[in-house]
């Protein structure tokens, strides 16, 4: 909420490349800008992680030398979209059983439990979305869905 009383509706984005630093920019930059918005503590931690999980997945299994990885945040009154875009139409992998000790194949299980709600938009010859929803305040009765 701003200071006078009104909802805030802020939005952000950015690109990166497909280089592995840009998981560790990706971070960095999510966090202050949530900090500079207001957000503290968990639920900052838990969208840096997740942000991490979408942006690793996106340069590791989706570009492969596409050169970009774009990012969008929305955020309206403790309501916030997070979207990772690649130009690959590959779905995320559902439903993975990994081995005891494997060090992959858990990260959209981890996704789809830290987030409010979590989805994938592909659109014909433009790649795919891969979007988070967290609330500000996870008691909070949800609002409707942030506008695509």
């Amino acid at each position: 909420m701003s200071t006078l009383g009104t909802p805030a509706f802020r939005t952000w984005e950015a690109s990166l490349t497909d280089h592995c630093t840009s998981v560790r920019t990706a971070r960095r930059q999510l966090r202050d800008l949530l900090t500079s918005w207001g957000w503290s503590g968990e639920r900052v931690d838990d969208l840096v992680l997740i942000a991490s999980e979408l942006v690793t997945n996106a340069v590791v299994h989706a570009c492969r030398g596409s050169g970009e990885v774009r990012l969008y945040l929305q955020e309206f009154d403790g309501d916030c979209r997070f979207e990772v875009w690649d130009p690959r139409h590959d779905l995320p992998l559902h439903d993975r059983h990994p081995r005891r000790f494997s060090e992959c194949g858990r990260g959209i299980d981890l996704v789809r439990q830290l987030a409010f709600d979590f989805g994938v938009v592909t659109r014909k010859g433009a790649g795919k979305r891969v979007w988070v929803r967290m609330l500000l305040d996870p008691s909070a009765t949800p609002p409707p869905p942030l506008a695509s």
